[in-house]
């Protein structure tokens, strides 16, 4: 028994109405539940009790149709998201046809199609399929079941139709919006992908490790890297610590994070705890504001400690309770800052004859000492020479825009002969130092110990030894300078001016008269 009896349309007034609230109510969202939910409470004011179904189709599938939203007051839906073949819908002869298909006095007893009885059964009487197409592309259609088995075509079925029309509108718009959201997912998942591509090729690039010893290290640093235990990095001066915690962080999901460096040896006791931890504004004389210290800075990245045993023991105490707690107080603060830091320390000196002496906590040096790496110096991993040289060759020459010189093998035995005290940073400094000096295609290092002495280049350079003093550097830098001046008359563009001569660029040039204090000599009239 049908209890909601359908009013009776006033006439033309009464349907514009309903247009006028449909546009409004339909085309303003995108939401697919909602614009149904609108349709159909629109249709039941206007029409009494009505059935609302959606049917999507595309022609990947011709013969079947899927049951996107349902809207019924009386009765639970469980039909939503099955599929239904057109030959035994309604929605069928609609979509072929590109139709209206009305169904008047549905028949329990005898069905036409899949619907109809279930509907009857339910109270109704009649059922419209109308086909919503958009730009003469029919995306699926509107069903509408109506409680009157008669009189639809004078009660409500050509509203029906014009709501239809909004009804495909916002099924394209939804589905565009659907298109859109699905490829930006698609493209967050792969530019994921390709960061993190990226980043592991760009760690691998910028930190070496050729040696099975290197290989090894970078292997534990990587297993490392996603857990957020600190690190502590030990190794001679100029290993490349720095750069291994750099490693590190990339390899660690807080690489989109910043990544903070503070070196405990090179801050004055004074301002180390301000630096560090920070301070508040009138904490001391001349903090006439807040400050955030590294430690705050560092917020969801990682902070790198640097010669963490120089340290002071004021220091060492407040590092101790920001591992332990994850918070800390700055200087001039009464209140804790939790904070969320992933630390990596490093240090050249022996720790342990630190603790023995005193003048380093031994609970602290538990708390950094969790995933101990230690760093072996370049002269116990020669394997390491020829990609650094190479890698520095092609940092310092890009930056000097000139192409990397070549290296005799000559000269590649000296250089994996020497054993480097100063490790990799003596290497990397030996290697801008011969670019700066030397501009031509060869990389030439006459006086390094070791390695033969190499023709003197026709351009009057030469290379100092790595163990010159810096002033015999200067003086070999002021002479070559000014050879190449004195052989151009002074001159310092063109194709015979001094820049071309030492092949570097005029502006590079002028820079290295004015650090070296070299005055252009008159040229004559």
């Amino acid at each position: 028994m049908v209890t909601n009896q359908p009013q009776h349309c006033p006439g033309h007034l009464k349907r514009e109405g309903l247009m006028d609230e449909a546009l409004h109510a339909i085309l303003a969202s995108v939401d697919l539940h909602v614009v149904l939910q609108r349709t159909a409470q629109l249709m039941r004011r206007f029409f009494g009790l009505t059935r609302l179904t959606i049917h999507r189709w595309t022609p990947d599938a011709p013969d079947h149709a899927e049951v996107l939203l349902v809207d019924d007051p009386r009765v639970a839906v469980p039909e939503v998201g099955t599929r239904v073949a057109l030959d035994a819908s309604a929605c069928g002869p609609a979509i072929r046809e590109r139709r209206m298909h009305v169904v008047e006095n549905l028949d329990p007893d005898r069905p036409r199609y899949r619907e109809e009885r279930p509907l009857a059964l339910d109270g109704y009487g009649a059922l419209v399929s109308i086909p919503l197409v958009f730009e003469g592309q029919v995306l699926g259609t509107l069903d509408v079941a109506h409680a009157h088995g008669h009189g639809l075509l004078d009660c409500c079925l050509h509203s029906a139709q014009r709501i239809a029309g909004l009804v495909a509108i916002a099924l394209h718009n939804s589905l565009m919006v659907e298109e859109v959201r699905r490829l930006n997912r698609l493209l967050e998942g792969e530019n994921a992908r390709l960061k993190d591509r990226i980043r592991d090729q760009a760690a691998t690039t910028r930190y070496v490790a050729e040696s099975p010893r290197m290989r090894e290290i970078v292997a534990q640093v990587r297993q490392a890297a996603p857990s957020s235990a600190t690190v502590l990095i030990r190794g001679e001066t100029g290993t490349g610590k720095e750069g291994l915690a750099r490693l590190v962080h990339e390899f660690s999901p807080r690489f989109g994070g910043p990544f903070v460096t503070v070196n405990l040896g090179a801050i004055p006791e004074g301002l180390i705890e301000s630096e560090r931890f920070g301070h508040e504004k009138g904490a001391f004389t001349g903090a006439t504001r807040r400050k955030p210290g590294r430690f705050e800075q560092a917020d969801g990245g990682t902070l790198f400690l640097d010669e963490v045993g120089d340290a002071p023991m004021p220091v060492q105490v407040k590092l101790l309770r920001a591992l332990q707690d994850r918070q800390i107080q700055p200087v001039g603060g009464t209140g804790a800052v939790r904070l969320d830091v992933r630390v990596v320390a490093a240090t050249n000196r022996p720790l342990e004859d630190l603790v023995a002496a005193g003048t380093f906590r031994s609970d602290l040096f538990y708390r950094l000492n969790i995933f101990p790496v230690h760093v072996p110096p370049l002269r116990e991993r020669p394997e390491d020479i020829r990609p650094l040289v190479a890698l520095f060759l092609d940092h310092h020459a890009s930056a000097m825009n000139r192409r990397p010189p070549t290296v005799p093998e000559a000269t590649w035995v000296a250089l994996e002969s020497h054993p480097w005290p100063g490790n990799v940073r003596e290497l990397e400094n030996l290697i801008e130092r011969a670019l700066i000096l030397h501009p031509g295609p060869e990389l030439l290092l006459p006086e390094l110990p070791g390695g033969p002495a190499a023709p003197m280049p026709r351009h009057p350079t030469a290379l100092a030894a790595p163990h010159t003093p810096p002033d015999a550097w200067d003086a070999e830098a002021r002479r070559i300078l000014v050879r190449a001046l004195d052989a151009c008359e002074g001159r310092i563009h063109g194709p015979r001016g001094a820049a071309t001569l030492l092949g570097l660029r005029p502006t590079t040039l002028q820079g290295k008269l004015k650090r070296y204090g070299v005055a252009r000599p008159r040229r004559s009239l």
